[in-house]
């Protein structure tokens, strides 16, 4: 005979159950809880909100299951970051592409790889390759690095150097110039003719009044080195071969005197002079 009480207890659960609303769709009665907080196990995983799961501690790896933190570029970019290698730096002892050398370094090159005979090539402050200290001997330029180049003694002379005359030489190297070839600069009054003297004391060049275009007398030299003509003279006589004056009483006539304009005896013989 069944138990009319049971039945009993039983409805009045099923109505106090309904009446707190703890009746899952599925009519299954939910276990009792303690103060209404779940304790997961340690061993277990608590579900995200999402649906996914993971340690309750959010900081403690990433979501692909690395255990590394996420990695992220620069906003905007769609690759992987590239840096560009900076421009060289004239001065900084490195031959970078835009320069031909820097500081003692020149990639090899010489005044000979330059087209110069000789010298000494070096790097300007610019990076540019400086070749004013090449040159070729020979060329007939003057270089910087030259004294001279063949007769090219850039405007220099004997006298620009303080001589009196001459001619400079240029060393085989074009590194000198010779004065060997200069006069001494002119010393009126020492007795010796040079430079642009026409005559010094008793030095007088070869000079005579005949020379000058006169008949007679003889030349002198002045107190500033030129030729007196003071003592010379002009005749107005027949000189030899020219027609005379014939005077028996004066055998000379107006024959010049032996040795004026080539005369021999100095007489007239009848109408020439001898």
């Amino acid at each position: 005979m069944p138990n009319k009480f049971a039945g009993s207890g039983l409805m009045i659960a099923l109505l106090m159950a309904c009446a707190e609303g703890t009746i899952s769709d599925t009519g299954s009665i939910p276990l009792p809880t303690t103060n209404n907080i779940t304790t997961a196990h340690p061993n277990t995983s608590v579900s995200d909100s999402d649906g996914s799961s993971g340690d309750s501690d959010s900081g403690s790896g990433s979501e692909d299951g690395t255990g590394e933190p996420p990695t992220t570029g620069s906003p905007g970019s769609t690759g992987p970051l590239t840096t560009s290698e900076p421009a060289g730096v004239c001065g900084d002892g490195n031959v970078d592409a835009n320069e031909a050398c820097d500081g003692e370094s020149l990639v090899g090159s010489t005044c000979m790889t330059e087209g110069y005979g000789a010298g000494t090539l070096v790097c300007g402050p610019d990076c540019k390759l400086f070749t004013d200290g090449c040159y070729t001997c020979g060329d007939g330029i003057v270089h910087m690095a030259e004294a001279c180049d063949g007769t090219n003694f850039n405007g220099k002379s004997c006298v620009s150097l303080g001589y009196g005359g001459g001619n400079l030489v240029c060393a085989p190297n074009c590194k000198s110039i010779d004065t060997a070839g200069c006069t001494p600069l002119a010393t009126c009054g020492n007795g010796v003719k040079e430079g642009s003297e026409q005559c010094d004391g008793g030095q007088l060049g070869g000079a005579t009044c005949v020379g000058l275009g006169y008949d007679m007398g003889a030349v002198s030299c002045t107190p500033s080195c030129t030729i007196d003509t003071s003592a010379c003279e002009t005749l107005a006589c027949a000189g030899q071969g020219e027609f005379c004056i014939f005077d028996e009483n004066n055998p000379q006539s107006n024959c010049c005197p032996p040795g004026v304009k080539d005369n021999i005896l100095g007489i007239c013989d009848i109408f020439i002079c001898f």
